[in-house]
């Protein structure tokens, strides 16, 4: 048993050292040139992508070639010059920048590729009107930049001036299209009036026919969004500028809009609704280290930080929404135009050159009060007068103390409907608002007052008055309300001329003149009262001027008929002639009077119980009064 078990470990020592030294030999003549070739092979394929991703870059850089060209200045170096200092001049113009000088530059040619033209400007504009330059030069689909800005501050006010000084260059590709013109250019066939929506274009032959687009009519940007034949549908005063009114004819140029978007990769994994990072493929042909825009599906996301192929994003800026996206969603660069009007949003809001305005402090204050006045049936709606409420902290608390059931405060307010119950009078109420840590207190009053009820006019509605003769009338009034209140009386409008009322007794007045017409004159008579809220009451008083015919009667003479005596009595103005006797009544204007004696030279009457005697030759007006020397006036 020993000697076989000893021949089997012989044999597999044996073995053992026959293939330890074969080994190299065999890694020699077998593996090695197999490994070899495949390192060769990998070499090989490293090459053929280095020389395809050549290739691929050439053939990009040449496309990329092609689409500058269609956005070059002018080839012939002096008509890119002319033509590209006449736009920044309207540009500056539309911005507001004044004082405006603009100088020719250099012009530096780069071989056979292209020549750079440089336009020197200079003027004075705000810093919001230096910053509406900038956003419609970067806007714009030409290629062009500056390479020169100077500013000079007059002042540390937002509204201050700025003394600019920049140098623009633009670049004219040799092998872009010769023209007369920067942009195409047409007319409108229609005046155009500063709430249009609809313009009529003439000659737009080289304008896209794909919308939306951008064009400039003198100094207003309009978005044309629909085309119709001849007829456009555009959005006015785009691009912050302001909508006005031009006649058929007035020239307008398309203002093309910078497209420019270099960077394209997909979504490594799907991004939520708010999520702030995201990982993309690939981070090549985008910005490095500096922030920008990219847009997945309907989304713009700013870019403010960069990781290798992990980005920080501000998420749904320039008014779109934030969404969920899927994974290899498609990632591109925003265009060049939406990035300019992005980087305005951020500089445009605050000057550097302006005074840094300092925290505001809020002290919270609260005005006096005056005291409410509130008549039964209406209710209580008061605001509190509140002062240095802070604007970004919740709204100010208010309380409130008082005997008065049902007052409230709400929404800043005081409300309060009195109940049918409640008594009328005069009740303090404070009320306190509180904002953090400040509060402030006040107190007032409330009164309750009963309805009021208009006072009532007790007067005849009708009156004579006589032309040259002072006609008195008294108007009385009475208030049922207690306590007693001031009545106030006043003429309504459309009075005769020399009408007067004295507004605390209600005594009207009116001598009317020898030459006012014999008519009737309305006459408005109204009374007010002192309560709260003061109420009136008119009534019409109708006032008839007529002849004063107890002026013109005169007693011109009596006989003696049957043994009775007549007396004559006649009226100068109107010829009437009458015949009156012992007992009878007569009526001459506003006297009433009985015939008591006739004699040949005198009449006696009685007037209201007292004898007045008329003596021949005189009229009505000269009477005297037997008891009294007076005249009857």
């Amino acid at each position: 048993m020993m000697q076989k078990r000893e021949k089997i470990l012989a044999a597999i020592f044996g073995t053992a050292i026959i293939v330890w030294l074969g080994m190299p030999m065999a890694y020699r003549t077998f593996i090695e040139p197999v490994e070899s070739r495949n390192n060769q092979l990998k070499v090989l394929n490293q090459q053929i992508d280095q020389k395809e991703q050549k290739e691929l870059e050439l053939l990009r850089s040449a496309r990329q070639l092609g689409a500058w060209v269609a956005h070059s200045l002018p080839p012939d170096e002096h008509d890119a010059q002319r033509l590209y200092q006449e736009w920044l001049n309207d540009l500056a113009e539309l911005s507001g920048i004044s004082n405006l000088k603009l100088t020719p530059g250099r012009r530096i040619r780069e071989g056979k590729t292209y020549i750079a033209v440089q336009v020197s400007l200079e003027g004075t504009a705000t810093y919001e009107q230096l910053c509406h330059f900038l956003l419609h030069f970067y806007q714009t689909d030409l290629l062009q930049n500056i390479i020169e800005l100077d500013l000079d501050s007059t002042g540390t006010g937002k509204a201050d001036r700025l003394e600019v000084k920049l140098t623009a260059e633009g670049l004219a590709l040799t092998k872009a299209k010769p023209r007369e013109q920067l942009f195409p250019r047409a007319k409108l066939a229609s005046t155009l009036n500063f709430d249009d929506t609809k313009i009529k274009a003439q000659g737009a032959i080289d304008f896209p026919q794909q919308t939306p687009f951008r064009i400039r009519i003198d100094q207003e940007f309009l978005t044309v969004s629909e085309i119709a034949g001849d007829t456009w549908t555009v959005i006015r005063g785009a691009n912050l500028s302001v909508p006005a009114r031009y006649e058929a004819g007035t020239p307008f140029e398309l203002a093309p809009l910078n497209q420019f978007s270099e960077g394209s990769t997909k979504l490594q994994q799907p991004l939520t609704q708010d999520a702030p990072l995201l990982k993309v493929l690939s981070a090549k042909y985008f910005p490095r280290g500096q922030s920008f825009l990219i847009k997945i599906d309907n989304e713009i996301l700013n870019v403010t930080s960069q990781s290798t192929n992990e980005w920080t994003v501000q998420r749904g800026v320039l008014e779109t929404k934030a969404a969920a996206h899927q994974k290899g969603a498609s990632v591109e660069q925003a265009p060049q135009y939406l990035q300019a009007l992005f980087d305005y949003g951020l500089v445009a809001p605050v000057s550097p050159f302006a005074k840094p305005v300092p925290d505001k402090v809020y002290k919270l204050e609260m005005t006096d009060i005056s005291k409410q006045t509130i008549v039964r049936g209406n209710a209580l709606d008061f605001t509190v007068p509140l002062a240095g409420v802070n604007p970004s902290a919740d709204a100010p608390v208010l309380t409130v103390k008082t005997e008065l059931p049902g007052l409230v405060a709400q929404a800043g307010k005081l409300k309060w409907t009195p109940a049918s119950e409640q008594k009328a009078g005069t009740y303090p109420v404070t009320v306190t608002a509180a904002q953090g840590e400040q509060s402030v207190e006040k107190t007032f009053q409330i009164e309750l007052l009963e309805k009021n009820t208009p006072p009532k006019i007790e007067v005849a509605t009708s009156v004579t008055a006589y032309q040259t003769r002072p006609l008195s009338l008294f108007v009385k009034a009475t208030d049922a309300d207690l306590p007693p209140q001031k009545l106030k009386f006043e003429l309504g409008a459309g009075a005769p001329v020399g009408v007067t009322i004295n507004s605390d007794t209600g005594e009207l007045n009116w001598t009317p003149a020898v030459a006012t017409e014999l008519k009737d004159y309305p006459i408005t008579v109204s009374v007010s009262d002192s309560g709260t809220p003061p109420v009136s009451t008119s009534q019409q008083i109708n006032v008839k001027v007529a002849l004063d015919d107890a002026f013109f009667t005169f007693l011109t003479g009596s006989i003696e008929i049957d043994g009775k005596k007549v007396a004559w009595l006649r009226n100068r103005a109107t010829n009437q002639k009458r015949e009156v006797r012992v007992g009878d009544m007569i009526d001459v204007s506003e006297i009433r009077a009985v015939i008591k004696t006739i004699t040949d030279k005198h009449l006696i009457l009685e007037i209201d119980g007292k004898p007045w005697i008329l003596s021949l030759g005189e009229n009505f007006r000269t009477m005297r009064n037997l008891a009294s020397p007076a005249v009857l006036n």
